[in-house]
């Protein structure tokens, strides 16, 4: 197996064509977080973003973008923004250590990986797996909005009545005349809340990817914004990518004075509705464990989080670490609602449910890292791969160990 690494720009239209075959193959990586279209924009923003080019017998057989740091560490390309990641890959079976190894590194971290990859499935933490949720709109609306909680449907449509009432009819606009303006906007409100979407895009590099992405019209990868309004007061707004009949919502921000009549889900529904009307199929919700994302979510499927470590002492070192963290595994943390609307079976033992949280809790960290900090921002987790700064105070020293 020979593996080469280039820059994403130094990748031609041959193997951007054979990017989109091997995306093609599976329902789940059609995704535009895994398209030629997205590593290209990282790659004009990051100047450490590559991708390595995995050929057996003189053919490519894979690609993995990634991005490496100082210490020879890799994580998704894209980083921390990357909502789904992992090999765009043929039916070719190869070793994903091999890979990582002679692409240079000391080790890939993931933590949004389909799970269906076989390369990847070896290095699995256990009890990571957990499922993304999705907006299943092929049946039309009407089904669609059939399928959540009778709760949800009710109180969804006394809040939009009570928010038209007070201002108006309620709207949405698709790609207005001017989305970076709109973008800013987006950014501007979404930072006046929360920390963490400050410091995100405190990053310039950052902020050139969605900028860039916005205004993209490609196939693996088309940029939307839309406004929400209630009567001509805007209500909520949304950037994300589409393609082959997915919509993936990235940022949203709403307006606070309104939380009354939860924005936010009205946004969604909202979405949903247009979504249909423009031909969409599915709205992939992305694998963040946010309650609100499982009352809209009307089916998923499962990604994982890991590590591929080129060391093997090494990964058996974080095994342990790990293993001295564990609790229960993420999809079990899962309130038993939430399991049965998206097709995970019953805890045998309920008692077991949100050990060590309270019955049925879901945490913001809902995947055992390895070391690495782990933080929640705007219902996204952000991963920290620095070698020594680990989040728990308890195991500092057990931490200090692993980083040497």
């Amino acid at each position: 197996m020979r593996v080469t690494v280039v820059r994403p720009a130094e990748l031609g239209p041959s193997e951007a064509t054979l990017w989109a075959e091997f995306q093609q193959r599976s329902p789940i990586t059609v995704n535009p977080f895994l398209s030629f279209t997205f590593a290209q924009a990282a790659g004009r923003a990051r100047s450490n973003a590559r991708v390595a080019v995995i050929e057996d017998g003189g053919k490519i057989v894979a690609f993995l973008p990634f991005e490496r740091d100082a210490l020879a560490m890799g994580v998704p390309i894209g980083h921390p923004m990357n909502d789904l990641h992992g090999f765009i890959e043929s039916d070719a079976p190869f070793d994903a250590r091999l890979v990582v190894r002679k692409a240079g590194l000391r080790g890939w971290r993931f933590d949004h990986a389909p799970a269906e990859q076989q390369a990847l499935a070896p290095f699995h933490y256990e009890g990571a797996t957990v499922q993304a949720p999705v907006m299943d709109l092929r049946r039309g609306y009407d089904f669609y909005l059939g399928s959540c909680s009778k709760n949800f449907r009710q109180t969804a449509g006394r809040k939009r009545r009570n928010l038209e009432r007070e201002l108006g009819p309620l709207s949405i606009r698709w790609d207005g005349p001017d989305p970076k303006a709109e973008l800013q906007q987006l950014i501007d409100q979404k930072s006046s809340k929360y920390n963490g979407t400050r410091v995100l895009f405190s990053d310039p590099t950052a902020l050139r990817i969605v900028e860039e992405l916005v205004t993209v019209d490609n196939p693996d990868c088309r940029g939307f914004l839309i406004v929400v309004y209630g009567g001509e007061r805007p209500i909520a707004r949304l950037m994300g990518t589409h393609a082959h009949g997915i919509l993936n919502p990235w940022f949203a921000s709403y307006d606070q004075d309104l939380s009354r009549f939860s924005p936010g889900i009205t946004m969604y529904l909202a979405l949903a509705a247009e979504g249909i009307s423009r031909g969409f199929d599915v709205i992939d919700l992305c694998s963040g464990q946010d309650l609100y994302k499982f009352h809209l979510a009307n089916d998923s499927y499962p990604v994982a989080t890991g590590a591929v470590w080129v060391s093997r002492a090494e990964s058996s070192a974080r095994k342990m670490y790990r293993r001295f963290r564990r609790d229960t595994p993420a999809n079990e943390r899962l309130p038993g609602w939430v399991r049965s609307r998206i097709g995970i079976p019953k805890v045998p033992d309920d008692s077991q449910q949100g050990r060590g949280r309270g019955p049925g809790t879901v945490t913001a960290h809902q995947a055992p890292d390895d070391g690495a900090c782990l933080n929640s921002y705007s219902g996204r987790r952000l991963f920290l791969y620095t070698l020594g700064g680990y989040s728990n105070v308890a195991l500092n020293e057990a931490s200090k160990s692993l980083a040497r």
